[in-house]
């Protein structure tokens, strides 16, 4: 892949765009969004200030290998507790996976990443989150020793 987006993308997001617009007209849209949206695809399709092509470089750039890796929720079901506090205390992590991690492995409540008003909040919410499973698995490892020494007699 390479780092600067080419023509091709520019014109296939155009077409969806111009695409999107006609549909609009002929759902007889807002007159005010139609208009505005007219504008901006005029303005886009002239290429003053480079616009597109500048939107288009930001997502390709966004998308590079610097950050850690992206996992998807079945792999952050199945990882170890150990592999998703190291992920947690990565200052790498953007705040947007750490709320993924929150979400999806633990089942926190996407509305309630709100009350988590900065990245700190977040990242303590996620230790103890964390800690809380390892006493669960702490407890459920010796219920099921006491199962089995119970089952022996």
């Amino acid at each position: 892949m390479t780092d600067q987006p080419t023509e091709n993308e520019g014109g296939a997001l155009l077409r969806v765009l111009t695409a999107h617009f006609h549909s609009l007209v002929a759902a007889r849209g807002d007159k005010t969004v139609l208009e505005q949206y007219s504008r901006l695809l005029r303005s886009l399709k002239s290429g003053k200030g480079g616009l597109l092509v500048d939107i288009l470089h930001r997502a390709h750039s966004s998308r590079g290998t610097g950050g850690p890796p992206t996992l998807t929720a079945d792999e952050l079901r199945s990882s170890s507790l150990d592999d998703i506090e190291r992920l947690v205390s990565n200052d790498a992590t953007p705040r947007k996976n750490l709320e993924f991690v929150a979400i999806q492995r633990f089942s926190v409540p996407r509305g309630s990443m709100r009350s988590f008003s900065n990245r700190r909040m977040l990242v303590d919410k996620l230790r103890a989150l964390i800690d809380n499973e390892r006493t669960h698995e702490a407890i459920r490892e010796v219920a099921r020793g006491q199962a089995k020494r119970t089952s022996a007699y």
